[in-house]
């Protein structure tokens, strides 16, 4: 178990980093020589099945023996038909919390994230998703569709500081029980300047902050780039590392994505949208 200015270090000195959220392989990840990867932590959802505590032990060793942070996916903003709190009633009569489906992802479904089932669900119970990403032994959590607040703003006026409550909120908890347990949160860079948000988070994730917001490898306008910019740069620059995601494939856009995110500090990973393997070279 790190202790929080291990933890703190080890995400400071990170270089190289990876997702994968499909066809997740222990052993291959341990071959690797990535600094941090973000993982899906059920390895088999329709079965209830959970990595365990060796197999995630086995990833946070790197082949050199030095460490590797090995953080669980979690998503805050947005329910799963596969997940296995779901009811199979759901679709027919939604629980209370439950919005409409995500048309582009199928299976994926909108939730008031402020109600306490759905807090319950994710981080305030003992039976938590988190509490059993914590007792697997995970060195924190990526919480994805953090920018689900957006969602909502139309029906919910409180919706973007109930969001940052929850994430301070899970943060709290999970820091009580492990206080070395880190807290990635993806894209809402709108939410940065809300300093009790700052204080919840170790560092961001952004996806496709280069390319890829008006179609596949279709480079995002200036003024796209210089809104989420806006919000990222300060956060790097008063210590919160911000971890890139761009799903390219071509060589010369990667190169010149690399380049540009190394100028800005930023540290980048080059995936394929379906996240079900780690790029090829590490």
């Amino acid at each position: 178990m790190l202790r929080a200015a291990e933890a703190k270090a080890l995400l400071a000195r990170m270089s190289r980093w990876g997702c994968q959220l499909q066809n997740v392989d222990p052993a291959a990840i341990a071959t690797t020589d990535l600094d941090l990867v973000v993982i899906e932590p059920m390895v088999d959802a329709a079965a209830n099945s959970s990595l365990g505590r060796e197999r995630i032990a086995a990833m946070q060793r790197k082949p050199d023996g030095s460490r590797r942070l090995v953080i669980a996916y979690l998503s805050v903003g947005e329910a799963g038909d596969y997940r296995p709190y779901w009811h199979g009633n759901w679709r027919e009569r939604p629980a209370e919390w439950l919005g409409s489906p995500n048309p582009k992802w199928p299976g994926a479904y909108g939730v008031r994230f402020w109600h306490p089932t759905w807090q319950q669900i994710v981080f305030d119970a003992p039976d938590s998703l988190l509490s059993r990403i914590i007792d697997a032994g995970f060195d924190g959590v990526s919480l994805d569709r953090v920018d689900a607040y957006s969602d909502w703003e139309g029906e919910r006026r409180t919706a973007a500081d109930d969001m940052v409550d929850m994430v301070a909120r899970l943060a709290a908890k999970a820091r009580a029980t492990r206080p070395g347990f880190l807290v990635v949160a993806q894209n809402s860079e709108g939410l940065l300047p809300i300093r009790r948000y700052r204080a919840a988070i170790d560092a961001v994730s952004k996806e496709s902050l280069l390319f890829g917001r008006n179609g596949p490898g279709v480079p995002n306008t200036p003024e796209q780039i210089a809104w989420s910019l806006h919000f990222l740069t300060p956060a790097r620059r008063a210590g919160k590392p911000v971890l890139a995601i761009e799903y390219l494939d071509d060589p010369a856009q990667m190169a010149a994505a690399r380049q540009r995110l190394a100028g800005l500090g930023f540290i980048p990973f080059f995936g394929n949208r379906l996240l079900d393997r780690l790029p090829a070279g590490f």
